[in-house]
């Protein structure tokens, strides 16, 4: 059934409200890749058009044809103004097809209630100075390739009810968030986070000095840090397990674990650390930035850290980087882990609004063309 004309309007208002009520700096987007694409194909259209009419003389036109026009008698600013102005709602339009391209989103929450079998994690992330050096000769941060391998991880993860808390360290740990079940949230939230928080963002030692390879906008500069406390994160993390064990029940969360993110480049060997949690069942496995083919090749030694040599004494294990099934070696250690029932409350959402950026292409289009044939008509063959 075809729609009325009060129905349309009805229509065009909501999405208009909901356009003007975004949230835009929690705005995310599923697929850019795609957008860049298209974008690269349109500016290259443009770029072989500009090309075609400067080097490639029109057909029947003669240099030096026709006579000059008085300056009078050109168009005045005001009129120049308006003839391009449908050009500039084209290229709006453009740009707001790309962003719907895109797949842009939002997250959010609803109430849900009842129980879940779920395995209780931390994620402890080192964004310590050394992560923001280079991996291995890749024009990469470690911090980079450190946050590609956790998100994978985490893909591999969804939809097994995770129960897991996101900390950050360097000098001092940071909590970024308590434990959540939220698949879509937690993601985000890791993906987000800082690759470093330093005091100053130095060059690694034997290196050009200004080679830097994190962007601005991953890097967090906090007075106090400047080194890798490995010990102080681990105290801190065990003191919010013990909180939160004592917040659900004894003995509820007999099975945890702590995955530790780091290049394994810390200040001091944390034994008394993983002998509390091990006597807690709180096992630490390690994703592991190797680079030690780079150290060893500076150092002339062998350079395996002691972190990486001695973490299985204390039950846990590591999984390198460099080695292309430790990601899936590390998701089925964790889900060898005994689950836990915990209560859900919330989970999250992806609302998709790809429909606002379309309706707004759509529109400036709507308006556009009819404006470029009316602007040709009154002064497209005016001088």
């Amino acid at each position: 059934m075809p729609t009325t004309w009060p129905e349309s309007v009805d229509f065009i208002r909501l999405q208009i409200q909901e356009l003007l009520s975004t949230e835009f700096d929690q705005v995310r987007y599923g697929d850019v890749s795609m957008a860049y694409l298209l974008a690269m194909v349109i500016v290259g259209a443009g770029l072989v058009t500009i090309v075609r009419l400067l080097l490639i003389r029109r057909q029947h036109a003669r240099q030096h044809s026709g006579h000059d026009i008085a300056a009078k008698f050109r168009r005045g600013p005001v009129i120049q103004m308006l003839y391009h102005v449908p050009n500039f709602l084209l290229a709006l339009a453009v740009v707001a097809l790309l962003i719907a391209v895109s797949d842009p989103f939002l997250t959010a929450t609803e109430e849900v209630s009842g129980d879940v079998e779920s395995r209780v994690r931390i994620d402890l992330v080192d964004t310590s100075l050394s992560m923001a050096w280079e991996f291995s000769n890749t024009d990469r941060s470690r911090a980079e390739v450190a946050r590609d391998a956790h998100l994978e991880f985490l893909e591999m993860r969804q939809d097994k009810n995770d129960r897991v808390s996101l900390w950050l360290f360097s000098s001092y740990p940071y909590m970024v968030d308590d434990f959540v079940l939220d698949d879509e949230m937690y993601y985000f939230q890791v993906m987000d986070a800082p690759y470093v928080t330093v005091k100053i963002l130095a060059t690694e030692p034997g290196t050009p000095r200004g080679q830097f390879f994190v962007p601005d906008g991953k890097v967090q500069i906090i007075p106090s840090e400047g080194t890798t406390n490995i010990i102080r994160a681990l105290q801190s993390v065990t003191r919010h397990f013990d909180q939160d064990e004592a917040i659900l029940g004894s003995g509820v969360t007999a099975h945890r674990a702590v995955l530790i993110i780091t290049d394994a480049d810390v200040d001091e060997m944390p034994e008394a650390e993983f002998a509390a949690l091990n006597q807690r069942n709180i096992v630490p496995y390690i994703i592991y930035i190797n680079t030690t083919a780079a150290r060893a090749a500076r150092l002339e030694a062998s350079a395996t850290p002691p972190l990486i040599e001695r973490i299985r004494e204390f039950g846990g294990d590591y999984f390198d980087v460099t080695d292309q099934d430790s990601i899936e070696r590390a998701y089925q250690a964790i889900d060898e882990r005994e689950a836990v029932r915990v209560e859900l409350t919330h989970r999250a959402l992806k609302v998709p609004i790809f429909s606002r950026f379309l309706l707004v292409s759509l529109g400036l289009l709507v308006v556009g063309i009819p404006a470029g044939f009316l602007v040709e008509l009154l002064w497209g063959t005016h001088p």
